[in-house]
C-alpha cells in the first residue's frame, strides 16, 4: 500500500503530466480535500519541490524538469535528495501552501500585503517563495495588486508573468492557458526567450499547449461573467464549453466525438449542467442521455 506522502507525489506528478484530465482533476480535488493530512502531505511535497526551482533559478542555472522525472517515483527520489542535501536553500515548507476549492466553492484570500486572489470554483493555485509567486494548478483565478511592486508574479506553466498593479483573470485547462489584463499591465516571460511580452489593458494572452502565445482583445464582460454566475461562449467547441460547465457543477456532461467539435455562442448560467443540456438539445443536433453523468451524442 502506498504511503501517504507517495501518493501526495503521484498526484503532484499527475497535476504536471501533459494528459492531465478532467477525471483525474476531480479525483485530486476529492483527495486532497478528504482529510487535512493528505492535503499538508501534498503542500510538502509541491512546497520543497518548487523551492528546488526557486534555489536553482538563483544559483544562475537553467532550470529544465525532464517529463520522465515527473512519476511519483521520480518526484519522491528528487524530493529526497533535497529533504537530505539541500535544506539550506530551502524556504519553510509551511511558507508555501496550496489553495484548492471544491465545485461550487470560491474563496478569497491574501497571497501577499499588496497581492489579493479571488479562488473560482474547482480551481488551485500554489503559493510559494519570498517574495510571494502564485502558481496556477487549474481553474480559474483572479488577481488584484496594488502599489505597483514589480515583485507581485505568477507561473503558467513555463511563463512568468510579472503584474506589478492593476487587476488580472486567469485560466488554465488542459486545453489552453489564459492571462487577461482587466487593468494595469503585465510582462510575460519565458526561459530563452529574446524579449518579454508587454500586455495593455484589455490584451489577452493564450498559451496553446505547444506553447506558442497569442494576444487577443476579447470582451471583459465576456471573461468576467464567471462573477455573475454565468459563462460566455463565442463560437466556442463543445468539448471546451462542457470541461467549463462541469468546473461548477457535480453532475458531469460527457461529450462523445462526434459531437466534440459542435459550436456554441451565448451566456450560460453555470451550476445547472442538467438544463444546460436539455438546452443544447434545442440549439444543436444532438440528444442527451440522462444518468449518473450526461452523455451527449450527435444526431
Amino acid at each position: 500500500m502506498a504511503t501517504l506522502h507517495e501518493t501526495a507525489a503521484y498526484w503532484f506528478a499527475r497535476l504536471h503530466a501533459p494528459d492531465f484530465s478532467e477525471q483525474d482533476r476531480q479525483r485530486f480535488t476529492a483527495w486532497y480535500n478528504e482529510t487535512p493530512a493528505q492535503a499538508q502531505a501534498y503542500e510538502l511535497i509541491s512546497a520543497i519541490w518548487q523551492a528546488s526551482e526557486i534555489a536553482t533559478s538563483q544559483s544562475g542555472r537553467t532550470v529544465a524538469v525532464s517529463p520522465a522525472l515527473l512519476t511519483r517515483r521520480g518526484v519522491l527520489a528528487g524530493v529526497s535528495a533535497l529533504m537530505l542535501g539541500a535544506f539550506a536553500v530551502l524556504p519553510d515548507p509551511a511558507e508555501a501552501t496550496i489553495r484548492a476549492t471544491r465545485t461550487g466553492q470560491q474563496m478569497t484570500f491574501a497571497a501577499s500585503p499588496s497581492m489579493t486572489v479571488l479562488l473560482d470554483s474547482d480551481s488551485s493555485v500554489a503559493v510559494h517563495g519570498r517574495p510571494r509567486t502564485l502558481a496556477l494548478l487549474y481553474g480559474q483565478i483572479q488577481v488584484n495588486c496594488r502599489g505597483d511592486d514589480t515583485r507581485n508574479g505568477i507561473d503558467l506553466e513555463q511563463w512568468h508573468a510579472c503584474l506589478p498593479s492593476g487587476s488580472f483573470n486567469m485560466f488554465r485547462s488542459p486545453l489552453k492557458n489564459t492571462l487577461t489584463v482587466l487593468s494595469g499591465t503585465a510582462v510575460l516571460s519565458r526561459a530563452g526567450m529574446a524579449s518579454p511580452c508587454g500586455l495593455r489593458a484589455g490584451e489577452r494572452a493564450t498559451i496553446l499547449p505547444d506553447g506558442r502565445l497569442s494576444i487577443d482583445h476579447p470582451l471583459i464582460d465576456d471573461v468576467m461573467a464567471w462573477r455573475s454566475g454565468r459563462l460566455a461562449f463565442r463560437n466556442t467547441p463543445l468539448s471546451e464549453a462542457v470541461e467549463e460547465m462541469n468546473r461548477y457543477s457535480t453532475t458531469k456532461i460527457l461529450v462523445q466525438d462526434s459531437a466534440a467539435n459542435l459550436r456554441i455562442s451565448g451566456f450560460y448560467h453555470f451550476g445547472q449542467n442538467a438544463a444546460f443540456a436539455r438546452l443544447l438539445e434545442n440549439v444543436l443536433p444532438v440528444r442527451a442521455t440522462f444518468g449518473k453523468e450526461i452523455t451527449i451524442v450527435k444526431l
